[in-house]
């Protein structure tokens, strides 16, 4: 699965990379790891606006909840999205169809078991600054307060063989989208059938695994910045 990022590209590398603006006047600030668990707000671009960087918080809400207590429940179990079933899960179905979005990243961090160890490691491409995943993102309106929340999941798919040596218990790995295919992706108007083939695992050759330090660094030394909606 993916839980731990790296967002630490400032505004004006997304703004260049990516060859689109920041939406928001809001504090964006570049920062190491960063948990799902912590809530945190992550630059995106959605299919909806295409050239604009947004934040939206990690951990999706769908339209059609309810109340707040569902949507605190329900976000804490979309931080990922299985590709081989977002067709099946009501939460990602409509999603898939016209919200996709791209995860601005650095690279992602996963664990290998080793007996009883858990060895840290952190995985980025070859060849360039910016990590893209992919994901989908829906929007939700508190109805008691009227506040709107952009939310997101990231995808996963089986992992390719560096993958599965790395994150050897689940063999997962997030949907790493090659720079060509980024605007494919968030193109509202590609019809699923042919979204559904971007589902794949990313080829490794152009990926770099580095194992770290376990004095060095903890599963939960991740940046603190979200919250429950409380």
């Amino acid at each position: 699965m993916c839980y731990t990022i790296e967002k630490n590209l400032t505004r004006e590398e997304l703004e260049k990379r990516y060859g689109a603006k920041f939406k928001t006047d809001r504090p964006y600030s570049p920062g190491k790891r960063v948990s799902a668990f912590s809530l945190p707000e992550v630059p995106v671009i959605s299919a909806d606006n295409p050239k604009e960087i947004s934040l939206f918080q990690w951990g999706l809400i769908p339209f059609w909840v309810k109340d707040l207590e569902n949507a605190n429940q329900i976000r804490l179990k979309t931080f990922n999205a299985k590709a081989e079933s977002l067709l099946e899960k009501p939460s990602f179905r409509h999603t898939l169809k016209r919200q996709r979005c791209l995860v601005l990243t650095n690279g992602f961090y996963e664990w290998q078991h080793v007996g009883k160890e858990k060895i840290p490691f952190y995985i980025t491409k070859r060849d360039d600054i910016a990590l893209t995943l992919g994901g989908l993102y829906d929007t939700w309106v508190n109805k008691e307060t009227g506040e709107v929340f952009n939310t997101f999941s990231i995808i996963t798919t089986q992992a390719n063989p560096m993958m599965e040596k790395i994150h050897n218990t689940k063999k997962r790995m997030p949907l790493i989208l090659k720079t060509d295919d980024e605007a494919c992706w968030i193109d509202a108007e590609m019809p699923v059938e042919k979204a559904i083939k971007l589902l794949k695992p990313f080829n490794e050759e152009f990926m770099i695994a580095r194992e770290l330090d376990k004095k060095d660094f903890k599963e939960h030394d991740v940046i603190k910045q979200g919250k429950l909606f409380m």
